[in-house]
């Protein structure tokens, strides 16, 4: 027994499939269930796996070459089976795609013995095969280190396609190819990593030859323009994938985008109600998830596809949540909002998004999406115009909280959390009246979250029915000094004393007034931080912030305040979240222009 192996398809939308690597040589024996080889679409990257025990009797592909979906790449078989039928079933198959590769058990042999038999025909078609595209990324990239002209060379893989081996071939035969220049190993491993032709380099080193320096002289040469080149980043895979799709959107639909902001008080305390009540942790976005949901139910229009001249209104709520990874964005889906519970929500976004992030996510986890969301408010965003993820009609856009002055019930101004949205829509679909109303149906969601929670939240929260026995500060905080240095400080419902060292002619029983202001200080950080990185969902464990004021008596000279962090995340993560913390901080704001914050973090 014995089967062909296949390049999988790794999704409705593949068109071709790159084999990154084989993870055997042929002649091994591999174990049913054990990885084959790795290969990439357009959008994600996927393993292959034995099926059977056997040996890996043959391969017809290289790394680098890129083949159509279903086509033959290997054969694994009992290493004493005969497999005459199944490397005919790959001859016809190859044959029907390019007129015929003769496969062997020798794979390399048989592309020379196809090459050599080539029709006229067949080699005018390899030799433009650099003009058609029909290039593996790594004979390109190699054909860049050697400083081989593609035009010139004639390439044996799949459909004629240039492989590195056909690169390396052309190389030993031109007399300006790198291996000819006399160079020092650690140059050739520079002119590597910069994608230097060390042909084109002057050599300084002795006796002419190119040296490290050399090369990264000639990697910050400039062009004819007075441009110096840092770096060159190759457009193929899952970015040209991002790009062709948004591309087709922008131009395809008629975009226009409609913004509105929500008071998010409410939607905040909600959030903060419902992590202290679940067994699981709650995030704004996670309310966020359930009030966009809400907003679809009574709009459906919105939740939709649009194809074929075809608006398709879905039952199912599939949200996609935009995630920056390394690749490009993508939109994993959170599938079913509608039927869940707030925990499950935030259970499995979490999930979710934390797969996206580890690149452990599979292209059924892309698709089937009816409407997206995208936070680019984590970035400090304050509006943009999202485009529509195809073949959807609709994306929201979330945007930076901001606080605004807001007038009371008794005419006071008060500072409260403001959300901004921002709406996208094929107006070929739906006008802009049906957005005002799913914005305003949004915006009443948001502003009154309650309903949105289990039960259990204002049960045990006691969000509401406290606010009655507890009157909250507001921002006003009286002081009241009866006699002697001391004196008691009350905000709302609440109240502490404070005190004034001895030699002030206090008692030192109690904090002093800068002792209240750095606790405040301190406070304020350590939240300002804390909502930072749950924006970001960074796994941030305990936060401490140290603050200091000197000198120990008297006007404050100087204020310092170190946070510290228990965390894995990494640095540039960690930095970024303390910034914009330091910058949130309202309190730290107070501080009079001449007297900064010396603020600095550290992991625990």
């Amino acid at each position: 027994m014995g089967y062909v192996i296949k390049m999988p398809k790794l999704g409705l939308e593949m068109e071709r499939g790159e084999l990154l690597e084989w993870a055997i040589e042929e002649g091994e024996t591999i174990e049913e269930g054990e990885l084959v080889a790795e290969v990439e679409s357009e959008k994600s990257i996927g393993e292959i796996e034995a099926r059977e025990h056997g040996v890996l009797r043959g391969t017809y592909l290289e790394p680098g070459e890129t083949v159509p979906p279903g086509t033959p790449i290997a054969i694994i078989a009992a290493a004493d089976a005969e497999i005459d039928d199944l490397k005919a079933e790959v001859d016809a198959e190859l044959e029907d795609a390019d007129g015929g590769n003769e496969p062997t058990d020798d794979p390399a042999a048989a592309r020379g013995s196809s090459a050599e038999a080539a029709t006229d025909d067949a080699a005018s078609t390899a030799e433009s095969a650099a003009d058609a595209g029909k290039v593996s990324p790594r004979a390109r990239k190699r054909a860049e280190e050697l400083g081989v002209d593609l035009e010139g060379v004639e390439g044996t893989g799949y459909q004629g396609a240039i492989t590195e081996d056909d690169v390396e071939r052309a190389s030993e035969t031109d007399e300006g190819a790198t291996a000819e220049v006399q160079a020092s190993p650690r140059a050739r491993k520079r002119g590597e990593e910069l994608g230097v032709n060390l042909a084109t380099v002057e050599g300084t080193g002795y006796q002419g030859s190119v040296t490290e320096e050399d090369v990264e002289a000639a990697a910050e040469s400039v062009d004819d323009a007075g441009r110096s080149l840092r770096e060159e980043r190759p457009f193929d895979g899952m970015r040209r994938t991002i790009a062709s799709r948004l591309g087709e959107s922008y131009r395809e639909a008629v975009h226009v985008t409609t913004h509105r902001e929500a008071d998010a008080e409410a939607l905040f305390a909600a959030a903060d109600a419902a992590d202290d009540a679940l067994e699981v942790d709650v995030s704004v976005q996670d309310v966020l998830l359930l009030a966009v949901s809400a907003a679809l139910e009574d709009h459906p229009a919105f939740n939709a596809t649009f194809e074929d001249d075809t608006h398709r209104l879905w039952t199912d709520h599939n949200l996609g949540i935009a995630v920056d990874v390394e690749q490009g964005l993508i939109a994993p889906v959170l599938r079913n909002v509608e039927e869940k519970s707030l925990e499950a929500v935030a259970r499995e976004r979490r999930e979710l998004v934390g797969a996206a992030l580890e690149g452990e996510y599979t292209m059924d986890d892309l698709q089937g999406g009816t409407f997206t969301m995208t936070n680019l408010g984590v970035l400090g965003v304050e509006s943009f115009d999202p485009i529509i993820n195809p073949p959807q009609v609709a994306i929201l856009g979330i945007d930076a909280v901001a606080e605004r002055p807001t007038r009371g019930p008794d005419d006071e101004v008060e500072w409260r959390r403001h959300l901004p949205f921002d709406l996208s829509f094929d107006h070929r679909v739906v006008d802009g009246a049906d957005a005002a109303r799913f914005l305003e149906t949004l915006i009443e969601r948001v502003e009154e979250p309650w309903s949105l929670l289990p039960e259990e939240v204002d049960a045990e929260a006691g969000v509401r029915a406290d606010t009655a026995e507890t009157e909250m500060p507001d921002r006003t905080v009286s002081a009241s000094n009866a006699e002697g240095m001391a004196g008691t400080i009350e905000a709302g419902s609440f109240e502490w004393g404070y005190d004034e060292p001895e030699a002030a002619g206090g008692t030192e029983t109690g904090p002093t007034p800068v002792d209240v202001f750095l606790g405040g200080l301190a406070a304020c950080l350590s939240l300002s931080v804390r909502f930072q990185a749950e924006k970001r969902d960074a796994a941030v464990g305990e936060i401490d912030v140290t603050t200091d004021a000197e000198p120990e008596h008297g006007a404050v000279e100087r204020v310092a305040a170190t946070v510290r962090l228990e965390s894995d995340a990494d640095e540039e993560t960690l930095e970024r979240i303390v910034d914009l913390g330091e910058r949130g901080c309202h309190v730290s704001q107070l501080l009079r222009e001449d007297l900064p914050l010396e603020f600095s973090w550290e992991r625990m």
